[in-house]
């Protein structure tokens, strides 16, 4: 019985995730569409990731700013209300998938204008969430040195060190 109850509490341990950061192309060419990786790690408690923002800037931007907007996105959790009179079966067939409080990275993509500087510069994001039990909001800030230039690259830089 412990021993069940023991395994029980540690699977619900690693129930819970939470984004720790974004990977990008290391050079971007204006104009193109990226794919941009958000990073998710284990949590000790669940978090409701409610949307992100992603954004630009030449040279080194300007601290704890998005910079020039390129793109949002709505992440989760993706459950739609149902009232309670439907069976719990009925509920859970209505729920819609949702990209928040995931253990694996996953991947939206965001446009660079044509118009944007070429050289050295910053892809930013700024993603907002509400933790634990009480869904207090916090706001987390990631950058990305990069640069800009002629071609996308396929290799992949990180706001983690």
């Amino acid at each position: 019985m412990r021993a069940s109850i023991a395994v029980a509490a540690s699977l619900l341990a690693l129930a819970h995730a939470r984004i720790t950061g974004i990977s990008v192309p290391e050079t971007i060419k204006p104009g193109d569409t990226i794919n941009a990786t958000i990073i998710s790690e284990n949590y000790i408690q669940a978090v409701y990731d409610v949307a992100i923002a992603f954004g630009y800037a030449p040279g080194h931007g300007t601290p704890e700013s998005l910079g020039l907007v390129a793109g949002s996105m709505y992440l989760g959790p993706g459950t739609v209300y149902e009232p309670s009179s439907l069976l719990a079966d009925e509920r859970l067939q209505k729920k819609r998938a949702g990209e928040s409080n995931q253990l694996h990275s996953f991947t939206k993509q965001f446009a660079i204008p044509q118009n944007a500087p070429r050289g050295k510069g910053l892809i930013t994001a700024s993603l907002m969430s509400l933790y634990g039990a009480l869904h207090m909001p916090t706001l987390s800030n990631y950058n990305v040195s990069v640069t800009f230039g002629d071609e996308t690259s396929t290799k992949y830089v990180s706001s983690q060190s």
